[in-house]
């Protein structure tokens, strides 16, 4: 140990060796990082492989005839067809056609009829273009009507 007079206030160093200086992880520091990169790793993944599942692209009417039948997962909007409306309440299946300014779309969606579900509703659907031409919801939301925004 060596003492050094600086000013009015002793300072104390210990002398290090070269071997001391280089000192290795202990075991449990090593185990600690190795379980630190394991939780990053897997963290990562699982918030990449969310991420991708549960993306869905937008797409038009003419652009999911244009792709034809597939297993990606996508989403369309359109305007409810009202005399295209076919509710089977037993088997709670809605099918309907939506359209936009270029085409018409026949969908299918399993579920309860939700109450704003009409003639010219604006729906946004999730969910498959089937080889049958039938485009099959998973979801569908609809968008509110104007009577709710708010008056110019």
């Amino acid at each position: 140990m060596r003492m050094f007079l600086i000013g009015a206030i002793m300072v104390e160093t210990e002398s290090v060796s070269p071997n001391q200086a280089r000192r290795p992880l202990s075991s449990k520091r090593l185990g600690l990082v190795i379980v630190g990169i394991l939780v990053a790793v897997v963290a990562g993944y699982l918030v990449f492989s969310a991420a991708r599942g549960s993306a869905a692209y937008y797409m038009t009417i003419e652009e999911v005839k244009e792709q034809g039948a597939s297993e990606r997962t996508v989403r369309v909007t359109g305007n409810v067809v009202g005399e295209s409306i076919v509710w089977e309440p037993r088997d709670l299946r809605l099918q309907f056609e939506i359209a936009d300014d270029v085409g018409r779309l026949s969908a299918v969606y399993h579920g309860s009829r939700p109450d704003m579900f009409r003639d010219g509703a604006q729906v946004v659907l999730e969910g498959r273009y089937s080889p049958q031409g039938t485009f099959e919801a998973r979801t569908m939301l609809l968008k509110c009507p104007s009577k709710y925004e708010a008056a110019k």
